[in-house]
């Protein structure tokens, strides 16, 4: 479904915007796929039970990436390396973490999200909503503390308690039983599997499709002092799903959005250049639609986001915003 699901629940698939029938979500459940912890946990959340097929399946869905985003964080801290690399990698998921918190308060301020709804016997759009938030909200609490507890000495970086993190993050009184309690479970004994040595994408700095007219040529629109970056970005659409090891585009709910935001920072940043220079003609302004045609050649026509690139330039320039806030690998391109 998502890339990162603590941040597309909130900007990029919607809930609200779900409009799948309790049997599609019923027919969901059947298939779901669930991940299992490497370790055991230090935490567990005590969460109101859910009864509708549609909270069931969003329930699954954020319990899958929390286990995913728990198993990446010990693989990547339980590593043999300098103190310096280990505190970056603390530094990198602490920040991480503290973004989706951070987004998560938002959205509930933004859409005066009561979480009592979540808690009341009545089931609508907006209690499902405020149901899910919720769930996704005790989740990231979740995360937090078990990076913390379990890698805070790696780094310098504030350390909360799960009273602080409502009071700090959420501007609320801890409720009087708390959500995220220490873990009662039994051991969780699992042998880690050795990785396997996938094909590694290499990114290709020029074109490599059939010359064609209507496209401006990699050297023509990408600036020459930035095709070495330019590479590296492409590496990180793969690594985020939104581009195959094949250089096509992966039809994930979400990824057009997210390529068109891409477009639109790479933009911003000058990675494109501003004129097409010709040795016997005048030289081009190089328009929008000659970035998003270029984009949707090299990626093949299903990664069309002109409409979407054109709409973050325009009218919805805050909604881009707010995306590229939200997705710290958008924000750190520069």
């Amino acid at each position: 479904m998502a890339k990162d699901l603590f941040i597309d629940l909130l900007y990029v698939e919607k809930v609200t915007d779900d409009k799948r029938t309790e049997n599609q979500f019923k027919e969901l459940l059947k298939g779901f796929k669930k991940q299992y912890l490497n370790t055991t946990p230090k935490y567990e959340i005590d969460f109101k039970k859910a009864y509708s097929n549609k909270r069931k399946y969003y329930l699954k869905l954020i319990e899958n990436e929390f286990i995913k985003n728990f198993n990446q964080i010990n693989d990547a801290l339980e590593i043999n390396t300098t103190p310096g690399h280990l505190s970056f990698l603390y530094d990198k998921e602490y920040n991480r973490i503290k973004n989706y918190l951070n987004q998560i308060s938002n959205y509930i301020s933004d859409n005066d999200l009561e979480e009592s709804l979540s808690l009341k016997p009545i089931q609508n759009d907006k209690s499902d909503e405020a149901y899910i938030i919720s769930f996704l909200k005790a989740n990231a609490m979740m995360l937090f503390m078990e990076l913390q507890d379990r890698f805070s000495e790696l780094g310098d970086a504030e350390i909360y308690t799960i009273e602080e993190l409502h009071e700090v993050f959420f501007y609320e009184e801890p409720p009087q039983e708390l959500i995220v309690k220490d873990y009662t479970g039994a051991e969780i004994k699992t042998v880690k599997k050795p990785k396997k040595q996938n094909s590694k994408f290499n990114a290709i700095q020029g074109d490599f499709r059939e010359e064609n007219n209507d496209v401006l040529s990699y050297n023509e629109l990408i600036n020459k002092i930035k095709q070495r970056e330019f590479a590296k970005l492409e590496e990180l659409l793969n690594e985020k799903g939104i581009i195959n090891d094949e250089y096509y585009f992966i039809k994930d709910r979400g990824n057009k959005i997210l390529l068109a935001a891409f477009m639109v920072k790479l933009t911003e940043t000058k990675y494109f250049n501003e004129r097409i220079f010709f040795n016997s003609k005048p030289s081009k302004k190089i328009e929008p639609k000659h970035i998003y045609k270029f984009f949707a050649y090299r990626y093949g026509p299903s990664s069309n986001a002109g409409k979407e690139y054109r709409r973050f330039l325009g009218t919805e320039k805050r909604a881009y915003q707010k995306l590229v806030e939200a997705n710290f690998w958008l924000d750190q391109i520069k």
